[in-house]
């Protein structure tokens, strides 16, 4: 792939996944930074052109613009062999639920990092238990989120369930998830963003 642009917000959880995986993927990119708060840009008339909705992450690349999280990583995994790894059976589900269930991680985010009001946490506890679930049957067997290597849907997932502790939620109460975020910190290429600790 060559040309590629990002359009990046860089305290946008979904932005970040992006990142995580151009780096993790060592594909070569521009950012084009995009002043969400307190700019509000990606609703103005001239970038809707891009983004009719207005949702990061937008990923141009060639004649191809990819909007959204799920859409770019498809993108940026469905070039060659290099990447077909990061894809297969099972992958989908768990890329649904990360724009699905689990955006309540980012609702309650948003409402804690940019209102004075306390965010409902419910649903975004729920999702995280449904994740924390699944990879403790997964690291039983010695497997990641849908089998013996990482995918594009860990890194999916990876933004809610380690920016969680955002809104209040501690993650020794899920084993098995902060094992998993562990493992994904370890991946050749892993790339930080604000909110992330350092530390393992």
């Amino acid at each position: 792939m060559t040309g590629i642009v990002l359009h990046d917000f860089p305290l946008d959880p979904r932005c970040y996944a992006a990142r995580l995986a151009l780096s993790i993927l060592g594909i070569g990119h521009r950012v084009r930074p995009v002043d969400v708060y307190p700019g509000r840009e990606h609703l103005a008339d001239t970038y809707r052109a891009l983004t009719p909705t207005g949702l990061l992450p937008v990923l141009e690349s060639g004649d191809t613009v990819a909007i959204g999280t799920v859409d770019v990583l498809k993108h940026l995994t469905g070039g060659d062999d290099s990447t077909a790894t990061w894809t297969g059976p099972g992958v989908e589900r768990w890329l649904d639920f990360a724009a699905g269930p689990l955006e309540a991680v980012y609702a309650a985010r948003e409402i804690a990092l940019y209102t004075t009001e306390p965010p409902d946490i419910g649903d975004a506890v729920a999702a995280l238990r449904t994740l924390d679930d699944h990879l403790a049957v997964q690291r039983l067997r010695g497997l990641w989120v849908v089998g013996e290597h990482p995918t594009i849907a860990d890194i999916a997932l990876y933004p809610a369930a380690a920016l969680s502790r955002d809104i209040g939620i501690d993650h020794d109460t899920f084993p098995a998830l902060r094992h998993w975020l562990r493992r994904v910190k370890a991946l050749p290429g892993f790339v930080e963003m604000p909110g992330i600790p350092v530390f393992p």
